[in-house]
């Protein structure tokens, strides 16, 4: 075709081979003929000849010996995974591989989801007894350290839970003037290691944030939070934060005695549901709970108080409990064993949860994935069974998140780990995990972490589609 196409112009020029060729204006037509014809020749190349250049596939097949079901509790043996260009595209007995195919032997291991944490704080490290000591308080760590330290800092341990298994995270603030954003960009272009992260940015609060302000320096809460007393300054506020890359809003209901009402709190949802952007709420009263689920919120988190009333509202309304109990070690026993009973209650009554840790502080001797795991244990203590415990940190936390995650399915992101040990005998099984996927990426393989420089580099952008915050494909 593309040979008829090169002759029409010759055919033209033969039949007008008079002395009008030799005009200005017939030679203007010849080129535009000609012009003409090199786009259809270039046309023809896209319809006939592009079909036969295929840009080549990657498969991976995955022999996994003990597949974790972690939707129905069970063990499937003899499974095999295929994973297509970073997505799983079939599970079963004997996937169809085409020739050629990776191979990952992982036969005598337990193979499931990759772990979320839903709750993290990338760019906060508190640094009790360090040379510039913060004395443990995420207030002084952030007067201390600015944000291109705190970024430093979150590159560690953005690798630290991705070794650990963790293939998203959500950041929820704290964490300098757009650190996260920065961690996130950094991680989708390929430049550091890490797991997948939902980013936070600035939290939103009526005046003071969490803090206890000075009249002297009423400064001093910013850029950690971003103050909104007002409906206009809300709006303003979200959209200010999406616009410089948050993909999820964090409020903070009721740290100041005066808290966000309802109303506020709708005025935000709304604002960011109609950009597709999630919104969770810092909230520990039962007030302050209860505001922000009747506003709207897709979480709350932390949650220290809520009664059975506003319990039963979550559950009603499919609002998240993320709970981030922190361990007895550093809460005390007291307030850690009232998490446990809340967790106990939340359960009873049906309330979705996810599982957060809020991990913040250093613990010589332990990475921040291996602390992020140590959190899981308060719903162990709480008697929740341990299948349940694995979908809060799977696909609970990955529907809330948004996350194209969290089950090994078709269609779903190849997003895989496995350990020695079955997770749902004893979660203590997730502290050995020896195998990391991620994306269809092998980070970690035979207990060790590999990652080679790259040579693809990308430099994304840090506002994200309106509807599609997650540019999940």
């Amino acid at each position: 075709m593309s040979l008829i196409i090169l002759t029409l112009p010759i055919f033209w020029v033969n039949k007008c081979s008079t002395p009008f060729i030799r005009t200005a204006q017939a030679m203007k037509t010849l080129h535009r003929v000609f012009g003409y014809a090199i786009v259809a020749v270039a046309i023809a190349y896209i319809i006939f000849a592009a079909p036969h250049i295929v840009a080549a596939q990657s498969h991976t097949v995955i022999n996994a010996g003990h597949l974790v079901d972690v939707e129905n509790g069970r063990i499937l043996t003899g499974q095999q995974i295929l994973v297509t260009d970073g997505h799983i595209s079939e599970v079963g007995p004997r996937v169809a591989a085409p020739d050629g195919a990776q191979r990952i032997d992982l036969s005598d291991s337990y193979v499931m989801p990759g772990l979320i944490d839903a709750h993290t704080h990338l760019a906060l490290q508190e640094m009790d007894g360090s040379d510039i000591d913060d004395h443990g308080s995420y207030y002084y760590a952030s007067l201390i350290e600015d944000t291109s330290m705190r970024v430093a800092q979150g590159t560690m341990l953005a690798r630290a839970m991705l070794e650990a298994g963790f293939v998203w995270v959500r950041d929820t603030g704290n964490n300098g003037l757009y650190g996260d954003v920065t961690l996130r960009r950094a991680i989708e272009g390929g430049w550091i290691p890490g797991p997948n992260m939902v980013t936070a940015g600035r939290m939103i609060a009526p005046f003071g944030g969490q803090f206890q302000m000075n009249p002297e320096k009423p400064d001093l809460g910013e850029p950690e939070y971003f103050y909104a007393d007002s409906h206009t300054e809300i709006i303003r506020a979200v959209r200010e934060n999406v616009h410089y890359g948050a993909t999820f809003i964090k409020l903070i209901i009721d740290n100041q005695p005066y808290i966000y009402s309802v109303d506020d709190v709708r005025v935000a949802v709304e604002e960011a549901h109609d950009m597709g952007v999630k919104v969770m709420a810092h909230a520990a009263s039962d007030e302050g709970i209860r505001n922000a689920v009747l506003g709207g919120v897709d979480s709350i988190e932390h949650g220290f108080n809520p009664s059975d009333e506003t319990l039963e509202l979550m559950a009603d309304r499919g609002t998240y409990l993320v709970g981030t109990d922190f361990p007895a070690s550093r809460l005390g026993e007291t307030r850690y064993w009232s998490n446990v009973e809340r967790n106990k209650r939340a359960h009873a009554i049906g309330v979705p949860m996810a599982f957060g840790s809020d991990v913040v502080y250093y613990e010589e001797g332990k990475t921040r994935g291996e602390q992020t795991i140590g959190f899981l244990f308060s719903y162990v203590d709480a008697e929740l069974p341990n299948a349940h415990i694995l979908r809060m940190a799977t696909m609970h936390a990955a529907d809330l998140l948004g996350a194209n995650s969290g089950r090994l399915e078709a269609g779903r992101n190849a997003d895989i780990i496995a350990m020695p040990a079955n997770p749902l005998d004893d979660v203590s099984a997730l502290y050995g995990v020896s195998f990391v996927m991620k994306d269809g990426h092998v980070y970690k393989e035979g207990g060790q972490f590999r990652w080679d420089i790259p040579t693809k580099l990308n430099n994304p952008r840090r506002k994200q589609p309106r509807g599609n915050m997650l540019r999940q494909r």
